[in-house]
């Protein structure tokens, strides 16, 4: 904690220190970029923070989310949930690809327009029609590199007022298996 920030986050020991060091690594990484909004002088930021969500850890891979936060001063702040999957065993994140099917931009858009991808809130059961996609031009739209697992499926992350509002929390496109 400190005069405008406030972290919280995870430190790994793992069977191999070389895989620990690399995660850990990328979490302060994070942090750190946090911690420095901080200092800024333009804009001003009233608080910032970091704070964490383990999805699930075993051998193979380590699935979280390191939510930042800022407070500008506005009607509420804004937050970011960075949901990131690590191979356990080299410490590097893991691309969704390794469990569901590349997906293209375009194809992802209209899927979400079509509902043929299911969109949730973030409590993973409520759904969102996403109506703010029709405020992201197509050919704009892009897949999101955060992304959790959960229940078998991966979740593309998008942060408040992508795809739906502020109430809403972060939304989650299921991919298929």
């Amino acid at each position: 904690e400190g005069d405008k920030y406030k972290v919280s986050y995870p430190v790994f020991t793992l069977k191999s220190e070389k895989a620990a060091q690399r995660i850990n690594d990328d979490i302060l990484r994070v942090v750190a970029e946090t911690k420095e909004l901080a200092k800024s002088t333009d804009p001003v930021y009233l608080a910032v923070g970091t704070n964490y969500e383990i999805i699930s850890e075993n051998d193979k891979y380590i699935n979280l989310i390191l939510t930042t936060w800022d407070n500008l001063g506005g009607a509420h702040g804004m937050y970011h949930d960075l949901g990131i999957v690590y191979d356990a065993k080299s410490g590097k994140r893991v691309p969704y690809t390794k469990f569901a099917k590349k997906i293209k931009a375009e194809d992802l858009y209209d899927g979400i327009a079509n509902r043929k991808y299911k969109v949730f809130c973030s409590d993973l059961t409520t759904q969102s029609d996403a109506p703010f996609l029709e405020y992201i031009k197509r050919d704009a739209f892009v897949v999101s590199k955060h992304y959790i697992l959960k229940n078998g499926k991966v979740y593309l992350m998008y942060p408040p007022y992508e795809l739906d509002c502020y109430a809403v929390g972060t939304t989650c496109v299921e991919l298929p298996k």
